[in-house]
């Protein structure tokens, strides 16, 4: 409309004209003002809708964190309530625990059974040191019985006799047996000590731990700052550790390089004329104000998405058909507003407006008259904008249009 009505002053100059010279108006007096008319207004039909993309599925972007039961269970007690505040480490909700209870308690026993037990194998190693050192003093006593005996016989003496040197030589033997008996059972002793009991500790210490994983999974924690929304728990109902059954909604707080950030879908045909560092303007439904205020924000292109998603393709048991993907998909981009105190006012989820403006025409035409004058087109789109945004206020309805 409004290029329709800048274009105009050729048919109304010569209205005007026709007017003061007093002649007829009819269609032959006015054919030619009329072809150049519409000649105009499709330059700068073109002119505008090229060089100036507007994209009418801007949103501002956040994201959720579904909850879901650590461990599934019934419901014993909900922490927070729908529209609250959360941190990162808040408890949200909890599931009966006397089962893991239970479990922490029979492993805690477990270990304190085998750290006595270990005590235990110390005093049992100290025992087997005892007997192997009563073993060793038996033997030698006996070795010393021995050399006497054998003293004796070499001497020839009288006091000599066969029968207590063969029973010296035995209970050599048998004394040196009990050492080899002693000193086995101070090795066992040993490796129970050292090895066996410490490792069955470590598994019980390590079965414990686990027990107190399971015990502390009965409470939910949060893992974000966010908004607790769309609280579904009730204490006594099922809580299923399931993705796809959320408990809660997390609504993340949105960090201060998001909380400016519009995203929005452009036709493919304006590919070629967005860039990055473009100018803009955004126009969001939930900014709309009588006065006007703050409901146009200016913003910048800051990132382009390359790939467009209709044509993604995925494993899939059949062959693609090109046919079933008809729906052409949008070159998303994604804007900043200049002025970061303006996020405040951006309310997550609404659906905007965006204006791009080439306010630097690139290629043959850069530096000359034309390039000027498609530059100086965009106050057509400015003006456009914020009779939309007025309209969509007015009647209610918010933001209407077509790709353009």
């Amino acid at each position: 409309m409004i290029e329709v009505l800048v274009t105009s002053f050729p048919f109304v100059l010569r209205v005007i004209y026709l007017r003061w010279r007093g002649m007829p108006i009819n269609l032959y007096n006015v054919h030619r003002a009329l072809v150049l008319w519409f000649a105009l207004a499709m330059m700068v039909f073109f002119a505008v809708f090229y060089y100036y993309p507007k994209s009418y599925t801007g949103l501002v972007p956040f994201r959720t964190v579904p909850v879901v039961a650590e461990s599934g269970g019934t419901v014993s007690e909900v922490f927070v309530r729908g529209g609250q505040k959360v941190e990162t480490g808040d408890p949200l909700f909890a599931v009966e625990n006397a089962a893991q209870k239970a479990a922490v308690e029979i492993s805690q026993r477990q270990v304190e059974e085998i750290e006595s037990a270990l005590a235990m194998a110390d005093l049992d190693i100290e025992a087997a040191q005892a007997a192997l050192d009563a073993a060793l003093a038996s033997k030698s006593q006996a070795e010393t019985s021995l050399a006497d005996h054998e003293a004796l016989k070499a001497r020839g003496s009288a006091a000599f006799q066969t029968s207590q040197l063969e029973r010296a030589l035995t209970t050599v033997e048998s004394r040196s047996a009990e050492v080899r008996a002693a000193e086995a059972q101070l090795a066992a002793a040993q490796v129970q000590a050292r090895s066996v009991m410490p490792a069955q500790l470590a598994t019980a210490r390590a079965s414990l731990d686990k027990a107190k994983l399971d015990l502390a999974k009965t409470i939910t924690h949060s893992y974000v700052d966010g908004t607790v929304e769309q609280l579904t728990l009730n204490v006594g109902t099922r809580a299923a550790p399931m993705p796809m059954t959320p408990a809660m909604l997390i609504i993340p707080d949105r960090s201060e390089a998001e909380s400016g950030r519009i995203v929005a879908g452009f036709s493919q045909v304006s590919h070629t004329e967005l860039y990055e560092g473009m100018a803009a303007e955004v126009a969001c439904e939930s900014n709309f104000n009588i006065g006007m205020r703050n409901t146009i924000l200016p913003a910048r292109i800051t990132r382009i998405q390359d790939p467009i998603s209709s044509g993604q393709m995925a494993p899939s048991g059949k062959l693609m058909e090109p046919a079933e993907r008809a729906k052409r998909g949008q070159v998303v981009v994604h804007l900043d507003l200049v002025h970061p105190e303006h996020s405040e006012q951006l309310v997550p989820g609404s659906a905007c407006i965006v204006q791009s403006y080439t306010t630097s025409l690139k290629g043959p035409m850069e530096g000359t008259m034309v390039a000027h004058a498609v530059e100086a087109m965009g106050i057509i789109k400015a003006v456009g904008i914020r009779i939309k945004a007025w309209l969509g206020l007015a009647s209610g309805i918010g933001l209407v249009g077509s790709g353009h």
